[in-house]
């Protein structure tokens, strides 16, 4: 049985690519052995971190390795850790999970990146930089999104629930969204908290409906300013009882079953989970028009309010075409055949 080594935020972290991992290593689970190398800042117990400087149990793991499977979301590490491989010559995949555009040294790692063995880029963007006059044959385009194990995932806290039920208690509809961390990008809130609020706040002075929205920053030690500022904001325009901004973990898979119309609000995106994961339980989802969305995204004008609130509001109408069932392939045999290869 081979093994392979994974290389990225540990499966007991909060986020995309850890999601994606968890799930990708129960798909291959009896196929291939697996290790695994964790990048997070949070260490997991019994799990190897890199972030502990001790060089020799890394250097063990990819020597005993036959196969490293790269996910780093840090562009320097990713690149350090191809370059690793290569001087150890290592059958070496990497999977990028954001739009390579976006990255400052984006030469430097697509210079490195063809020199692996497979390349995996999850949106379009990204893969035709990558193999601009390059061979194709060695990169894949495969979304981010794995089917999630929907008998694993947990409940909802109770507090979730509780203002879940309030709102259906008055008939609202509710929203959902979520971040990794909340960042600034291009001088703009990268995830788009900001604009979800202004719209909760512009969508509830229509009096139509009641609007509610619960949006998860599942890290909230980065850029701990810019949430107070937000929580600030929505106090002083008395929408307490309205949006529910939820600090750390849940399961937005459980969430996005509770929710009328999922938010994606981004300025910038690689393959969004939030979006195909809302599309696979045949939900709504708002999407910023900042990169092509899979079909059945309703998509609406990046840094838009009025278009955003136009979007929102016609879909709450079921005015919008979208809500289209994914078709999902077999990724377990698209791995199993990548991995053989």
């Amino acid at each position: 049985m081979k093994k392979v080594l994974i290389i990225g935020p540990y499966i007991t972290n909060i986020g995309g690519v850890s999601i994606h991992i968890s799930r990708l290593m129960h798909l291959l689970k009896g196929d291939f052995e697996s290790d695994f190398i964790d990048e997070s800042r949070q260490r997991s117990e019994g799990v190897y971190n890199i972030r502990s400087l001790n060089p020799f149990p890394y250097i063990k793991k990819l020597i005993s390795a036959d196969i490293v499977h790269i996910h780093s979301g840090i562009s320097i590490l990713r690149l350090f850790h191809v370059i690793v491989c290569l001087l150890l010559f290592k059958k070496t995949i990497v999977t990028v999970h954001r739009d390579i555009n976006i990255e400052k040294r984006k030469k430097l790692t697509r210079f490195f990146l063809r020199r692996c063995s497979k390349i995996i880029l999850v949106n379009q963007v990204s893969y035709d930089f990558v193999t601009e006059n390059y061979k194709k044959s060695n990169c894949f385009l495969i979304p981010a999104f794995l089917p999630p194990i929907l008998e694993n995932e947990p409940e909802l806290p109770s507090e979730v629930k509780k203002w879940i039920g309030n709102c259906r208690s008055q008939h609202g509809f509710l929203l959902s969204a979520n971040a990794s961390y909340l960042a600034i990008n291009n001088g703009q809130d990268l995830y788009g908290l900001d604009m979800c609020i202004d719209a909760v706040e512009k969508l509830n002075d229509k009096g139509n409906a009641q609007i509610f929205l619960i949006f998860v920053v599942a890290d909230t030690l980065k850029n701990a300013p810019l949430l107070q500022k937000y929580k600030k904001e929505i106090e002083a325009s008395n929408l307490q009882n309205h949006i529910l901004i939820w600090e750390g973990g849940l399961s937005f898979i459980r969430l996005i079953q509770q929710s009328d119309v999922v938010l994606r609000t981004t300025n910038t995106d690689g393959d969004a989970l939030t979006i195909r994961e809302s599309l696979f339980l045949n939900k709504p989802v708002i999407a910023s028009d900042v990169v092509s969305r899979p079909e059945g995204t309703i998509v609406f004008k990046t840094r838009n309010l009025d278009s955003l609130v136009e979007t929102i509001a016609k879909t709450l109408r079921g005015n919008t075409q979208g809500k289209s069932k994914i078709t999902v392939p077999n990724y377990k045999q698209i791995y199993t055949d990548i991995y053989n290869s």
